[in-house]
């Protein structure tokens, strides 16, 4: 996060509007149901994602339903809603006059889907919406312009991905915070590999995942003495549950979702990151 210059020395007047970057606290990047947890020092930040999807044009992926007119498309567009809540703790700095925050947000957005290749995707997306807190009723708009890349290779009955991205989100608002700018550079690199049985005709798999993330704007975190500590770089590593190509079905309603879990470390923050959903929209059948 990137708060004002204030120090512990300096008398006890901060408020959340100066404490938290509210464009890093509200950046989303999984597309399923995301929870995560994130600390340095004496502060914590705990934040759980809900995102909705409608396709406007559909891609021959994902779930969809096949069809000669949907298998020739190329190009696809979601409509995504995302809704945030969660809570900032600074209990344990005895110079700040708040202790904890509470956060929400909703982001009504659009992504366009270019398929590049049969084992490749282009995800442009736009997201702009309002978010508030519970420290001097904030309010703010959020806006986030963001690019995410998907490449498949089978090797073996393997399955292995890269997923380079790229976002840039700004917080429009009247607050007086120091930076209100984020920006984020990441690479995912995972492998999947293919349980031996069948669940309703479909192969379940298992997979681990590595990401390295780089913040040209560096996140900055609090000491229990009301220091200032910056972060420049974070580094996920996880397993996750899912399967290989389609998912059965769950109650006729919607297809299993991918399960995910993660650890977040680097620059001495870290904390846990748990996903259900959010898989690649692409995926490879069993060889």
């Amino acid at each position: 996060m990137s708060p004002g210059r204030t120090h512990a020395q300096e008398p006890p007047s901060l408020d959340a509007d100066q404490v938290l970057d509210y464009s890093w606290v509200y950046s989303r990047t999984d597309d399923g149901i995301a929870f995560g947890s994130t600390g340095l020092g004496a502060q914590s930040t705990n934040l759980l994602s809900i995102p909705i999807s409608f396709w406007l044009r559909r891609l021959p992926c994902c779930g969809n339903p096949p069809s000669p007119k949907v298998d020739e498309h190329k190009f696809g567009v979601r409509l995504r809603l995302t809704g945030v809540i969660g809570y900032a703790d600074f209990d344990s700095i005895a110079d700040f006059d708040i202790k904890s925050v509470d956060l929400g947000a909703v982001f009504p957005g659009i992504e366009f889907l270019f398929k590049t290749g049969e084992n490749s995707m282009l995800r442009p997306y736009l997201d702009i919406g309002w978010g508030a807190t519970s420290a001097d009723s904030t309010n703010l708009v959020y806006g986030e312009l963001g690019l995410r890349t998907e490449f498949v290779w089978p090797w073996k009955r393997w399955e292995l991905g890269l997923e380079p991205r790229f976002k840039g989100g700004y917080a429009f608002t009247d607050i007086r915070n120091a930076d209100l700018a984020n920006v984020r550079i990441s690479a995912k690199v995972d492998a999947r590999y293919p349980l031996g049985f069948r669940i309703d005709g479909q192969t379940p798999d298992i997979g681990v995942y590595f990401e390295p993330s780089w913040y040209p704007e560096p996140i900055s975190f609090f000491s229990p003495d009301g220091d200032e500590k910056t972060v420049d770089a974070q580094y996920e590593v996880g397993a996750t549950m899912g399967f290989r190509f389609l998912a059965p079905m769950l109650c006729s309603l919607f297809r299993v979702p991918r399960l995910g879990i993660g650890w977040r470390f680097g620059d001495g923050a870290s904390g846990w990151h748990i996903r259900i959903g959010g898989d690649r929209v692409t995926r490879l059948p069993i060889p």
